[in-house]
């Protein structure tokens, strides 16, 4: 499937590596991040620029980058890859233990920073194939700054003929998909091993749309969604929830009634039946 086809699905199109900066950006006193509670996605009234232009590209370069730093400088143990950055590193050394080879789906990954992360912490992993999911500027960008990495690949289209992924890696994305059970569908079809959720905006609080307003001049759709329909989603195509866990940042959602208060994103983890 082209990505174009996917971007149809969010409204606006947006690089998602941004989203895991804005969503730390303060609010300030007497604002929230989010505002509103709408029955649909296309009932939020959006305004402002979409987050893909050049600058958004450059910047996360430059986070990238800084990434690559790290990775030379953290000596034996990688102290930046904390926290629900370390799942996917974790959930790769045990699925790759024994073949001591993983392949990962990474569905709309920035320029692959979750890939650095991984290539810091794994251990017993020889063989590391690992493909992103992102726009076409974001892939030619990556091109260059991954020239000499055999390991990593960039697609501005989902792969036809990609078989045998160990993970398909999601961070922070169903919330800005309009349709995210088709999408879910759609990725399911590859039958990977494992499904891991990262940071995802699910709980036990009724489906909803809302506002995201912390993003500087623009104002987003967002999804909240209760998380039995993830699971059921997950269900019908052939997966079975085998972990769940918070993240540890906490927001602010005063502003909404208590039943449609989150409070925290979360982790899920499936395995295939």
């Amino acid at each position: 499937m082209n990505l174009k086809k996917i971007v149809r699905w969010v409204s606006p199109p947006i690089l998602l590596d941004i989203y895991r900066r804005c969503r730390h950006i303060s609010p300030g006193p007497g604002h929230h991040i989010w505002e509103g509670i709408y029955k649909h996605y296309r009932d939020v009234p959006i305004a402002g620029e979409n987050l893909g232009g050049p600058s958004w590209v450059q910047i996360t370069r430059a986070k990238t980058e800084a990434a690559f730093t790290d990775l030379r400088n953290c000596g034996t143990v990688p102290t930046r890859v904390t926290g629900d950055q370390s799942l996917l590193p974790l959930l790769a050394s045990i699925v790759g233990k024994d073949s001591r080879r993983i392949r990962v789906l990474d569905f709309w990954g920035g320029m692959g920073i979750d890939y650095i992360h991984l290539i810091s912490s794994v251990v017993a992993c020889q063989s590391i194939d690992y493909y992103v999911i992102e726009t076409e500027k974001m892939c030619k960008e990556c091109s260059l700054l991954f020239a000499k990495d055999n390991r990593i690949h960039f697609c501005s289209s989902i792969p036809t003929d990609l078989s045998d992924i160990d993970i398909i890696h999601m961070v922070s994305v169903l919330q800005y998909i309009e349709d995210y059970a088709a999408l879910i569908r759609t990725l399911c079809a590859y039958k990977a091993k494992c499904f891991l959720f990262v940071r995802l905006s699910v709980g036990d609080v009724p489906t909803y749309a809302t506002a995201q307003k912390n993003v500087p001049g623009m104002t987003l759709a967002y999804w909240f969604i209760n998380v039995n329909e993830i699971i059921e989603v997950m269900s019908a195509n052939g997966y079975s929830l085998i972990f769940k866990s918070a993240s540890e940042q906490e927001y602010d959602q005063n502003n909404f009634p208590q039943q449609y208060r989150m409070g925290r994103t979360c982790n899920l983890l499936f395995s295939r039946d």
